[in-house]
């Protein structure tokens, strides 16, 4: 047997019960204001009508009384005779799109419902699915169309349904719902972008390093599990007799070049909050280049740690496709990787012909020189690097000075900017950063000779 024991020296505190007790009332009053305000007359009436024996008071105290009893009734056939069916949209749903649902409500006969408030909670940011309608006396329905517009990505709910209806005096105030939560996935807006991170293919024999990938091939590195998507040809039945599951095989990917995606999503190289903020603007040009490349055929890896965390394989299949999008619209920028952590992880799988194109708005850092030591060892880098200052945070122009003396290839991004253009002309690359580091190495030459003729 469980007891909850107290303290004797712990006294209850009453004055949070009195102002809970308070707190209701007061909710109660704002709710049933009309009722209340009824009742009350009605006690003085009843009052005045006992003390002086006044007639019409007596009568008005009945009156009344027949008035609530009729608004109860009223009210609990309003709301047992109604029925309503909605029809929301599949998704998932893309930034930019419009999502819709129809309601139809129907008055199963009882007492008309001149208004009738419908509304389908969402949590949906700028979306509110909130409508009247009016029921006649017959059997009679009211179709409701409502929609609104996607301004952010993310995972979210709809439902369930409630409809508001009373009695013509708002007495008694009746609440029904109808239906329960669905889940909404909205990923984030897919812009055209040119192709500025193809990696450049400089194949000689068989040098570059083999890569497990689910595309068909001639020999088979490994074995994983069953996912759904695969066929049913690839299911290695050997493995699957010995494991008791079903295990498909993973083929070597061999020559081919590939590309990284490192969304950096740390919480400390983000700025802002909401549609207008570096998280979102990233997850843009992240599921844009996933997007671009995807449909030019090329094995795409991503990586990333936020909220949730995702590190997927190099593959051309449309179902790692869709579950990088998922990603890509579910994490938020809570992550503790930082991004130095996070090319540290990708180190190993990155070669020759392989193209990284990592995108942050973080801070300079011994990130960089991270990844100028990827670069001399024949990793294509590219930067798209957002502007944290166009979002009100502090400045990450030295991140960018340092990017481009070191000679990687930079895309800056500022708020407002379109991501189409930006990504067009890069700052940087090996030539403007060996003039950047002759011009330096020049200027304190210069220096040292003005000491010593000074001296």
């Amino acid at each position: 047997m469980l007891r909850n024991f107290k303290s004797p020296n712990i006294q209850s505190p009453i004055p949070p019960v009195v102002s809970s007790g308070r707190r209701r009332v007061v909710r109660r009053l704002q709710r049933h204001p009309i009722l209340y305000g009824i009742v009350a007359v009605m006690v003085l009436e009843f009052m005045s009508g006992m003390a002086t024996g006044f007639d019409l008071s007596v009568r008005l105290y009945y009156s009344l009384g027949i008035l609530l009893l009729a608004g109860w009734l009223w009210a609990r056939s309003s709301s047992e005779r109604m029925t309503a069916e909605v029809k929301r949209s599949k998704g998932p749903f893309t930034v930019g799109e419009t999502i819709s649902e129809t309601v139809i409500l129907r008055n199963a006969g009882g007492t008309p419902k001149a208004w009738v408030e419908v509304e389908d909670y969402t949590d949906l940011p700028g979306i509110k699915f909130k409508c009247v309608a009016s029921l006649g006396l017959l059997v009679a329905f009211d179709r409701l169309d409502m929609s609104g517009t996607l301004t952010r990505r993310g995972e979210y709910t709809i439902g369930p349904l409630v409809a508001r209806t009373s009695d013509p005096f708002s007495m008694f105030p009746q609440e029904v719902t109808f239906g329960g939560e669905e889940t909404v996935l909205v990923y984030p807006k897919i812009v055209s972008i040119p192709d500025f991170a193809s990696p450049s293919i400089h194949l000689v024999g068989d040098n570059s390093r083999t890569q497990r990938a689910r595309v068909l091939s001639t020999d088979v590195a490994s074995v994983r599990e069953y996912e759904p998507g695969d066929a049913l040809s690839r299911i290695h039945w050997l493995s699957t007799a010995k494991t008791g599951e079903l295990m498909v095989k993973q083929f070597d990917q061999g020559s081919s070049s590939q590309m990284w995606v490192l969304f950096d999503q740390h919480k400390d190289s983000q700025v802002a909050d909401g549609d207008e903020s570096t998280d979102e603007i990233a997850a843009t040009v992240a599921a844009s280049v996933i997007d671009r490349y995807y449909r030019g055929s090329l094995p795409v890896g991503y990586l990333a740690h936020g909220s949730q965390s995702l590190m997927a394989m190099p593959d051309r299949s449309m179902f790692q496709r869709e579950q990088i999008m998922r990603h890509i619209a579910a994490s938020r920028p809570l992550g503790e990787v930082a991004i130095l952590d996070s090319l540290t992880e990708l180190e190993r799988d990155l070669g020759q012909n392989t193209s990284l194109v990592v995108i942050t708005a973080a801070n300079d850092g011994s990130w960089i020189e991270a990844l100028g030591g990827l670069s001399k060892r024949g990793v294509r880098v590219n930067t798209v690097l957002i502007d944290r200052a166009s979002f009100g945070g502090d400045s990450n122009a030295d991140a960018l000075e340092h990017l481009t003396l070191i000679g990687e290839s930079t895309y800056p991004l500022a708020r407002g900017d379109s991501i189409s253009n930006a990504l067009l002309n890069p700052v940087g690359g090996v030539r403007e950063g060996l003039r950047q580091a002759t011009v330096r190495a020049r200027l304190e030459l210069a220096g040292l000779a003005e000491s010593a003729g000074g001296d």
